[in-house]
């Protein structure tokens, strides 16, 4: 599933997890128990062995790991041999393997800085795990098809239109405006050199398409109740003066499962991972040595009516802002 993408993509740092348990190895050069050092004593029933490096073990699924980690294949996806992508992730595999046992000989894992190296690997190899194990309980197919249905009861909003407008901060600004569109200029030039709302003055003010209940009231009664290729009176809300024109109107659409999947497993993957660190932040004990706490950011102020948190983000969805 896509939302592995995100996690499996350390592939430096899980081969690094398996040079942890060379801690236990012996210090002398020339004697290495090899396939305890590499993790390879443990048999893996199904896994196939497809090289033997110095009395250690390299697996099919190590293989495809490395594949899936540097995107050569989806994750999932098998390799076979003589699959050019198999045979350069074994080579690379290969090499890997036979450094960190001649590392191990030399004894490089003893030094200091191995060892902080090597913790600090183990600790985001760990932290990445507990993630992934996290997601595979809240984000997936199951998860998923239930947030698009409660997304599709939501979008059940009526028709759409697409407009586009001018904000501005006084009744005096909007005026002239409206008076320089009276006299033929294109509302997209006006726009563009007066309006204030940033999400749109670089679009010629071009809202896009959006529904009743994806803006502000006071700006979508006006906008709904403007004919379409009309230019409404100007109108004051809490962000400012406008001035609308409608462009087009059209039944609401309902994108499919298909369409919305994508976005849907983003938006959920980041939602449990906020949940997961706010949980264990509020569970756990942490003392501030030094510094202090991040609070939140601060963010752009926009009409929405409803909560980003309660919503997947909409193709073709501009929000106007201050």
């Amino acid at each position: 599933m896509p939302v592995n993408n995100l996690f499996f993509r350390r592939f430096l740092l899980l081969c690094l997890l398996s040079v942890t348990v060379f801690l236990a190895a012996c210090h002398d050069k020339t004697l290495v128990d090899n396939k305890s050092a590499m993790g390879t004593s443990v048999v893996r029933l199904g896994d196939t062995a497809v090289a033997n490096v110095d009395g250690t073990t390299i697996y099919l699924s190590d293989v495809e790991r490395a594949a899936t980690a540097q995107k050569l294949i989806e994750t999932g996806a098998g390799l076979k041999p003589g699959d050019a992508v198999f045979q350069q992730m074994l080579d690379e595999l290969i090499d890997q393997r036979l450094m960190a046992l001649a590392a191990l000989r030399q004894s490089l894992d003893q030094s200091d800085e191995a060892q902080r190296r090597l913790a600090v690997s183990r600790e985001r190899i760990l932290s990445s795990i507990l993630v992934e194990q996290h997601l595979q309980k809240t984000v997936n197919e199951e998860t998923i098809k239930k947030m698009f249905e409660a997304q599709a009861a939501l979008r059940e909003r009526g028709d759409e239109i697409r407009a586009r407008h001018i904000l501005v901060e006084t009744e005096e600004e909007i005026k002239a405006a409206a008076t320089r569109l009276a006299a033929g200029e294109p509302f997209g030039a006006v726009a563009t050199e007066l309006s204030i709302d940033r999400a749109s003055r670089e679009n010629a003010g071009d809202l896009g398409y959006f529904t009743a209940d994806m803006l502000t009231k006071d700006f979508t009664r006006v906008a709904f109740s403007t004919p379409t290729e009309t230019i409404s009176a100007p109108f004051e809300t809490e962000f400012g003066w406008h001035i609308v024109e409608v462009l087009d109107r059209r039944d609401g659409r309902q994108p499919t499962f298909e369409q919305m999947r994508g976005e849907i497993v983003n938006f959920m993957t980041y939602d449990e991972i906020q949940k997961l660190v706010k949980d264990l932040r509020d569970k756990g004990d942490v003392s501030l040595l030094f510094g202090q706490a991040i609070v939140d950011k601060d963010t752009p102020v926009d009409m929405s009516e409803e909560d980003a948190s309660e919503n997947i983000p909409q193709e073709e969805e501009q929000t106007p802002d201050e």
